[in-house]
């Protein structure tokens, strides 16, 4: 089975940024989280809402890596990053010396940002409005996709409450050696 992947892109005003990307992770997780799952809605920007699921974890982990990315973007220039929430399922791997399970990427979502720093107020407020635009049409993206495209999702072999891990990585695109450095400096630095 082949990994399909999806790019999203997305040019937010540096503040917006943790709103809208956790918005659309949420969305992604809500519809490919396989299992009984209780929905939570959010509301994003004031008119946008949307659906999460209602667990700790999964909430834990999709600040902390929300968290991540932003230290990934500059403080005071435009810049890029992104984030990546990949599902996996688990195989025995495929060698005659190995008796342990591998974990293959079957679905992919690429979430591309740009980060821009509004100079002005009249920059900020179409910065918002462009942010509430992208961020609906991602949410849309994202649910189409899902409606679109089930083919290429392994039968479901466990019964676990989700049966398909996922793992959300988050990089860079520019300066990845460096910015790793600082980051692993950062935290013995205090």
């Amino acid at each position: 089975m082949e990994r399909k992947a999806i790019p999203l892109s997305l040019t937010l005003e540096r503040s917006l940024i943790p709103a809208v990307v956790k918005a659309v992770l949420h969305t992604i997780l809500f519809h490919r989280y396989f299992g009984n799952v209780a929905p939570k809605d959010n509301h994003i920007l004031a008119t946008i809402t949307y659906a999460s699921v209602d667990d700790a974890s999964v909430s834990a982990t999709v600040d902390e890596k929300i968290d991540e990315l932003m230290q990934t973007i500059s403080l005071t220039a435009d810049s890029k990053s992104h984030i990546s929430l990949c599902f996996t399922e688990t195989k025995p791997r495929k060698a005659w010396f190995s008796k342990s399970d591998e974990e293959i990427c079957w679905e992919e979502w690429l979430v591309n940002i740009q980060s821009k720093i509004s100079r002005t107020e009249r920059e900020l407020n179409q910065l918002q409005a462009s942010a509430e635009d992208q961020a609906k049409q991602a949410i849309f993206r994202v649910i189409q996709e899902m409606d679109q495209n089930k083919d290429h999702i392994p039968p479901i072999a466990n019964s676990q409450s989700n049966p398909f891990p996922y793992h959300i990585s988050v990089a860079p695109v520019s300066g990845l050696w460096s910015s790793m450095i600082k980051r692993a400096i950062r935290p013995s630095m205090s």
